[in-house]
C-alpha cells in the first residue's frame, strides 16, 4: 500500500508549518523563523524551502495571503493545522513509546 503523502512530516515541513502557525510569512521570515526555533539545527535552502511552498500551496496546506512584487507572503489553512497537530500527536506517540522502555520477550 502506498504511503500517504504528508502522512509523516519531514523536519522542515514540521519547521514549515511550524512558522506559519506563528503568523503569516514570506520564504526570508520562514527560513528566519526556522533557524531561530532550532538553534540553527534544521537548515532549509532557498531550493527546498520553494519546494515545499509549491508542493505545500498545491495541496491545500498552506496558501499565499500576500504578494509585494516577488516578496510572497503565505498563511497555513485549516488543512495544514490539522496536519501539524496529527504530526505533534505522532511524535508525542513516538516520545511516550521511547519512555516506556523496551519490552522483552
Amino acid at each position: 500500500m502506498a504511503r500517504k503523502k504528508f502522512s509523516t512530516l519531514t523536519e522542515p515541513m514540521f519547521y514549515l508549518l511550524m512558522a506559519l502557525r506563528d503568523g503569516d510569512k514570506c520564504g526570508i521570515e520562514i527560513s528566519t523563523f526556522i533557524a531561530r526555533r532550532s538553534a540553527d539545527r534544521v537548515k532549509l535552502g532557498p531550493g527546498t524551502l520553494y519546494a515545499l511552498l509549491g508542493d505545500f500551496e498545491r495541496e491545500s496546506i498552506i496558501r499565499q495571503s500576500g504578494a509585494d512584487g516577488k516578496r510572497k507572503t503565505y498563511s497555513i489553512t485549516q488543512a495544514g493545522n490539522d496536519l501539524y497537530d496529527d504530526e505533534i500527536m505522532r511524535l508525542k506517540s513516538c516520545i511516550n513509546d521511547a519512555e516506556g522502555g523496551q519490552e522483552h520477550e
